[in-house]
């Protein structure tokens, strides 16, 4: 392969994996002029176990060729708590997009690599980093590069993040996926967000064009018990049981909210690697997307103007792991106590009201919890009771 370089051997930028967030952190980075080399240890098109939603708060970031691959828009969305108690939650504007992370991701690496400033190198793993005075070197199982800046991009077991203090400190859960074919049907099944099938977390069913994700969401003590719970939770469905499914996997998300550093002197952490997951709802592709701008705009500085980086760990806790804090203690209430919270969360007009804005990035936690505080005496007037219940908010 060809390798473009920048002042002789080094790079400007190094960007190790090609996910959401490396993706976009080179696209950012190239198309500011930089020339950068984008690793992945993958060949694409490779499978991404993830259940493929895409939040709007995401789209501010997302390239508009891209948008093809929204396969479905979310406006509707059943939140439940076992078969019995059912809550449609219908939204006048979109909570997000259904996206196929096999296609998506392909996309947006295809994308990247049709910039000139930037070179891509699939099957090549990172296996150690070294910081120097004036570069990053890079070991992979291709040979060694350099690079003035590095962004660590590569997920939740990132090389790059092994070498920052706190890496043993994170905390995790355990999700598990199921991908299968769906049979066409007269109506199309609605995003599914369900309570009571896995103690201390979730399940969820999201459908595609014709395709779906299952899965469950699980911390703590019953982490172990997510792959038996997703068969229970498929069977216990009769929309979900139809579907074929044809392969599965389980993995770990790091919990966002940890109050450490994600920078050193040339080196940037983006998406799972900087654990910018959200621990209430497990998203991340939408904070993965955000870091990388946010990584992008500190390397940027840096190169232009030997600006320190020591501003972006700054800028991830005001905007993510500041906020996320919160949604971990909101988290541990929530699937603590899931029947409590499913009866005073998802029966409820105005919370579900709020907890949509959250969703969307128009507000965060502690502006969910301060304004349910001050709307206290008003909220018994917006539950609702009964088995199937229906919620239209804005």
């Amino acid at each position: 392969m060809s390798v473009r370089l920048s002042g002789g051997s080094v790079w400007d930028v190094v960007v190790a994996g090609a996910g959401p967030a490396g993706c976009h952190a080179a696209w950012e980075l190239g198309n500011r002029g930089w020339n950068v080399l984008l690793l992945d240890r993958a060949a694409f098109p490779r499978w991404k176990p993830c259940a493929g939603g895409i939040t709007v708060k995401a789209a501010p970031f997302i390239p508009h060729q891209l948008h093809r691959f929204f396969e479905r828009t979310i406006h509707e969305t059943v939140i439940s708590y076992g078969p019995g108690r059912v809550t449609r939650l219908h939204c006048r504007k979109p909570i997000g997009w259904m996206v196929h992370r096999e296609e998506f991701d392909h996309a947006h690496f295809e994308l990247v690599r049709g910039l000139d400033t930037v070179t891509v190198m699939e099957e090549t793993a990172v296996r150690a980093v070294e910081e120097g005075a004036g570069t990053v070197r890079v070991e992979t199982s291709s040979g060694a590069f350099h690079g003035r800046a590095l962004v660590g991009a590569d997920g939740v077991e990132s090389v790059v993040a092994k070498t920052f203090k706190g890496w043993e400190e994170r905390e995790f859960v355990a999700a598990f996926e199921l991908e299968g074919w769906m049979p066409s049907q007269e109506n199309e099944i609605a995003a599914q967000i369900d309570f009571g099938s896995f103690p201390g977390g979730y399940g969820w069913a999201f459908p595609k064009r014709d395709r779906c994700s299952i899965g469950g969401y699980v911390g703590g003590a019953h982490a172990r018990e997510v792959r038996q719970r997703c068969q229970q939770f498929l069977s216990s469905w009769e929309d979900l049981n139809a579907c074929e499914i044809y392969r599965q996997r389980g993995y770990r998300l790091p919990l966002g909210g940890t109050l450490r550093s994600y920078n050193t002197s040339r080196i940037v952490l983006v998406g799972d690697a900087a654990d910018a997951v959200d621990p209430v709802t497990g998203e991340g592709i939408a904070q993965a997307f955000r870091t990388a701008h946010l990584a992008a705009g500190s390397i940027d500085r840096f190169l232009r103007f030997e600006t320190a980086l020591d501003g972006y760990s700054w800028r991830l806790w005001r905007t993510i792991h500041g906020p996320f804090r919160l949604a971990r203690k909101l988290s541990g209430l929530m699937y603590g106590h899931p029947l409590t919270a499913f009866g005073v969360m998802f029966r409820n007009r105005l919370l579900c009201k709020y907890f949509v804005r959250v969703i969307r990035g128009e507000m965060n936690y502690a502006g969910l919890l301060a304004r349910a505080a001050l709307a206290a005496p008003l909220l018994p007037g917006f539950h609702c009771h009964g088995k199937d219940v229906v919620l239209e908010v804005p």
